[in-house]
């Protein structure tokens, strides 16, 4: 199953105007990059595992989660490892081990283990997971030519339509390239899964010299066929299918501003900064 892929379907998200998927994407990922309370991303979490199970998509995010674990565990290690390095604020929870030790040229440094440092982890791993979530969510239920005809619809240029769509392409061909490169190296003996997590990262980190090539190499096939096809972004295009809005729209606007709105309220009732 390639979960990187449009899944054509019959659910809620499927029947949106593309215009409001965009839409949605563009406001979670404001959203997610503001809100910092872990209150309120628990609770965007649910309504999104809830929209998901709704639209019958869960099994895709859940692969989705299972392929971003390595990757959320190293911006939760991050975090955390930074945390330990800083001096707790007052009212941040309680703290488990301080002490001053000894560091380069006999001066010391403070550790201080608390709870805010394991919280901070978190929380920026859920935003991250959020952010990318919402966009595999449109991904997942718009296909490269409503998102084009969507964004035509507000009176912008087919080039930079076709431009932002290409967006929604590249992203997964990426990812899918790493796979590939992923799984060649499995191939020639290089483990991947059965190995610790220190080792994933280090792995991980190895793989982005050849991805940068491969991408490289995609881009330059990308703009060949473009070159080849002659492609003319001045040609007047029409369309047989028609985007317009419907009663499903104003559904998923109203239920998205209601769990705005509490996410909002909760992050203004339960923020720690971070």
């Amino acid at each position: 199953m390639d979960y990187l892929k449009y899944v054509d379907g019959d659910s809620l998200l499927h029947k949106l105007d593309p215009r409001t998927k965009f839409v949605f994407f563009i406001v979670m990922a404001i959203l997610t990059s503001l809100v910092k309370s872990g209150v309120a991303l628990l609770f965007l979490l649910v309504f999104f595992v809830g929209m998901w199970n709704v639209c019958k998509i869960q099994k895709y995010i859940f692969i989705l989660f299972q392929k971003l674990k390595v990757l959320l565990i190293f911006i939760f290690l991050l975090w955390f490892i930074l945390g330990l390095f800083e001096r707790p604020q007052a009212g941040n929870g309680p703290v488990f081990y301080e002490a001053m030790i000894p560091f380069v040229g006999g001066q010391k440094i403070l550790f201080c283990f608390d709870w805010y440092d394991i919280y901070k982890g978190l929380v920026y791993s859920l935003r991250i997971f959020l952010m990318i979530a919402s966009f595999y969510t449109v991904l997942l239920t718009t296909n490269f030519s409503e998102i084009i005809l969507g964004l035509q619809k507000w009176k912008i240029s087919y080039a930079l339509a076709f431009g932002i769509g290409l967006v929604f392409q590249i992203i997964p061909m990426i990812i899918t390239e790493l796979k590939a490169i992923m799984e060649a190296q499995s191939s020639r003996g290089l483990e991947i899964e059965e190995c610790s997590w220190t080792t994933k990262i280090k792995n991980y980190v190895t793989f982005s010299l050849p991805l940068l090539f491969r991408v490289i190499s995609k881009g330059q096939s990308i703009s060949l066929a473009m070159h080849y096809y002659q492609l003319n972004f001045s040609v007047h295009r029409t369309a047989y299918k028609k985007i317009k809005a419907s009663k499903y729209d104003a559904y998923f606007i109203l239920a998205n501003a209601v769990a705005i709105a509490i996410t909002v309220v909760l992050h203004m009732q339960f923020y720690i900064a971070v």
